[in-house]
């Protein structure tokens, strides 16, 4: 069990530095589209393609997000029967998150 943990530790601190990583990947690349942006029109043309590139983006993830919940409702229903109730509440709102990823992991493997 110490060892699963100390996995799934190790998992959330390497995807939390990795999305650190591509936010800042995500901005570099950000100025650079509107610099060569700004060579080929005008400041508020530039910014305009820019914003609505990147609102489009955030809205289909939005969506995408949106169209999973039917799924990730069910597998909680599942989990949260098997919980202990002695068990502090954030504690088991951690142990749950952890089940429904392993969960997620296993089925798209």
């Amino acid at each position: 069990m110490k060892k699963k943990l100390r996995r799934s530790a190790q998992r959330l601190a390497l995807g939390t530095l990795g999305g650190i990583m591509l936010l800042a990947g995500l901005g570099f690349f950000s100025a650079s589209a509107l610099m060569l942006l700004l060579t080929m029109t005008d400041p508020i043309t530039a910014c305009a393609i820019l914003g609505g590139a990147l609102a489009g983006i955030g809205l289909l993830m939005i969506a995408v997000t949106q169209s999973s919940d039917d799924d990730r409702l069910h597998s909680t229903a599942d989990t949260s029967s098997a919980q202990k109730d002695d068990m502090p509440p954030l504690a088991a709102a951690f142990m749950q998150g952890l089940a429904q990823g392993m969960a997620v992991r296993q089925r798209s493997a």
